[in-house]
């Protein structure tokens, strides 16, 4: 059920907390947002609306309190709530009286001992509305106006004695499709069904005066396209330019009554169900359990159970020696605490064969604020968990495969490396040297890469910041030559996909071999700092300087013909990066900013 979702703000004084406590739970029952003050007496009464003046939107009084009479209960509740409507709950049955509080300003009189919570939320919300809308009236026309013309429900105003409409608010123009100068030419009758306009007439006359008119059943009103609509009257009696004139909210609950209707509808779905539907006593009645008080068709195809078989009896007839003891546990906790639960285990039917269901359980709550039964659905999942137990052993064969590729890439690389550095031994030229030099740190910065993929139990995903000290340290073994190069590392553990993770360890390979390369020229130290991070925004940074010599003063990255600084370049596009180098007072600068992605395909498609 849905809920009235606006914020109220109602003083209930009642001496009896037996009734308070069955008002509450009506009120509860259908406000979702409600702030309730409770004053047992009089005294108490007037000291929360003294302290909370303006903060209360209505009074529901019990005229039975112990501090004052039953006949000047309303007067001084009156006179201390100043503007606050008052809706009279009581056991006093008393014809006369009721009519005598009503003139006095009670906007509604109702017996405890047939209220409803639908009758209450009537009632409140029509005192609320019709205080609302009265006591803006009595302040001035244009206050009336205004309050009249921004309700977001239809208004009309209309002659009691002609139906002749006299005004109509905004929503009205807007819902009915009519413009207010044509309302203002029709009578309310024009809007009515032709077989409604002698009842609504009677019902009109029959009401006049009325203070509080609230019309019971369907009401239908026809829309300028020829839609009919059903609505909800609520309405008052005035005087209107010395007219006998009446203002009605006409609310349109056409959809709440589809709903209704969706309802019944859903109603026979369930019943007719190809799913698994049981419905449960809400508490155990035996040691074996929640007896089964209902089951649709759907229940006995899947467990080939009829309802005279099961009905009275546990759902536990179902489980068997493979159901999950953990699942039935959960299900357990979940009734202890009247709680929703899902859970998926393995049932059996009554033939004794095996099936996986999907279970729903919810507890259904009842109007006292308790809960009724449990409501069970389940569908038959066994083709599911097949496929998926299939699916599962593809992946780990091709998980398998895909590790062994990773290896076996690794291997040739490390095969080509050395047969590079074999070539490397017989090169007499040193320039070839230094380039072959060049192309097995690459190539052990690849192999590197599907090392870690290889050990990785993902294989789309890779700690850079692993990456990183693992190229560093070999470059460092191969080039230090001898030297005292210090290396520090503030890194931050990032996770990059594979293909950003191939370009970037390769742009790092390009200038740490260029720093052990030419940075520290005829110097004995120095020194390596390597900043990684990933800031909120997803944005890598990775920073490397050094101490050494600089660059020289010609330099310009951008139109360099090195090979080192091409691929810099043609990796930084790929990456979508921005990168920089430059010189310091002391040694030299490298900076490489990209925004971290996830990269489907191939890592080499990058390359």
């Amino acid at each position: 059920m849905n809920r009235d979702r606006r914020h109220l703000r109602i003083l209930v004084v009642e001496d009896n907390i037996g009734d308070y406590v069955l008002v509450e739970d009506y009120l509860l029952e259908e406000f979702e947002n409600l702030s309730l003050e409770h004053a047992k007496s009089f005294k108490e009464a007037k000291k929360v609306l003294s302290t909370k003046e303006g903060f209360i939107d209505l009074i529901l009084l019990d005229l039975s309190l112990p501090d004052v009479s039953r006949e000047e209960v309303l007067d001084k509740v009156i006179h201390c709530s100043v503007d606050v409507p008052i809706v009279i709950l009581t056991g006093y049955t008393n014809l006369t009286f009721s009519r005598t509080a009503l003139a006095k300003g009670a906007s509604d009189y109702l017996v405890k001992d047939e209220l409803t919570p639908s009758l209450l939320y009537k009632s409140i919300i029509y005192a609320i509305e019709r205080h609302a809308f009265s006591s803006r009236l009595k302040e001035s026309e244009k206050i009336y106006r205004d309050l009249f013309e921004l309700s977001p429900e239809p208004m009309f105003l209309f002659d009691v004695d002609t139906y002749e409409i006299l005004n109509v608010n905004q929503a009205a123009v807007q819902q009915y499709g009519y413009s207010k100068e044509e309302f203002l030419s029709m009578s309310l009758m024009d809007i009515k069904p032709d077989e409604e306009k002698e009842s609504a007439k009677k019902i009109i006359q029959e009401t006049r005066t009325a203070l509080n008119i609230t019309l019971e059943g369907e009401h239908h009103h026809i829309k300028k396209n020829g839609e009919i609509i059903i609505v909800e009257i609520h309405a008052s009696d005035l005087k209107y330019k010395k007219r006998n004139a009446r203002m009605a909210l006409a609310r349109n609950v056409t959809e709440k009554r589809r709903e209704e209707h969706r309802l019944k509808l859903l109603e026979s779905v369930i019943t007719n169900s190809t799913e698994l539907v049981a419905i449960l006593e809400p508490v155990a009645s035996t040691e074996e359990g929640r007896s089964i008080v209902y089951v649709n068709e759907g229940f006995t195809q899947m467990t080939g159970y009829t309802p005279d078989e099961v009905l009275g009896k546990p759902l536990q007839i179902l489980n068997g020696p493979k159901t999950s003891k953990k699942e039935i546990q959960r299900l357990d906790e979940a009734k202890k605490n009247w709680e929703f639960c899902e859970v998926e285990f393995i049932n059996y039917r009554k033939d004794g064969s095996e099936f996986w269901v999907n279970t729903f359980m919810i507890p259904v709550a009842d109007i006292d604020g308790g809960y009724s039964h449990w409501v069970i659905i389940g569908r038959d999942i066994s083709e599911q968990k097949k496929y998926e137990a299939e699916l599962k052993k593809s992946l780990s064969e091709k998980e398998i495969l895909l590790s062994e590729i990773h290896h076996r890439v690794k291997n040739n690389l490390a095969v080509v490396s050395g047969m590079m550095q074999l070539q490397i031994i017989e090169e007499e030229n040193e320039e070839v040297v230094k380039r072959l030099y060049d192309s097995v740190f690459r190539i052990q910065t690849m192999a590197t890469i599907h090392e870690l993929l290889y050990e990785s139990s993902s294989f789309s995903m890779l700690y850079f910041s692993e990456i990183i000290k693992k190229l560093v340290d070999s470059i460092h073994e191969a080039l230090h030559q001898k030297k005292d190069i210090s290396i520090e590392y503030n890194i931050t553990p990032i996770e990059l996909n594979i293909n950003q993770a191939i370009p970037s360890s390769l742009i790092v390979n390009e200038v740490i071999t260029n720093i052990y390369k030419h940075a520290f020229t005829d110097r004995a130290t120095g020194k390596i700092v390597i900043d990684l991070k990933e800031r909120n925004d997803n944005l890598i940074q990775i920073c490397i300087r050094d101490n050494g010599v600089g660059l020289p003063e010609d330099f310009d990255p951008e139109v360099s013909g090195h090979l080192g600084t091409n691929i810099i370049r043609t990796l930084s596009s790929q990456l979508e990066a921005d990168f920089g180098l430059s010189s310091k007072n002391n040694g030299t600068v490298f900076t490489l900013d990209f925004k971290k992605k996830d990269i489907r395909g191939m890592g080499s498609a990058l390359l």
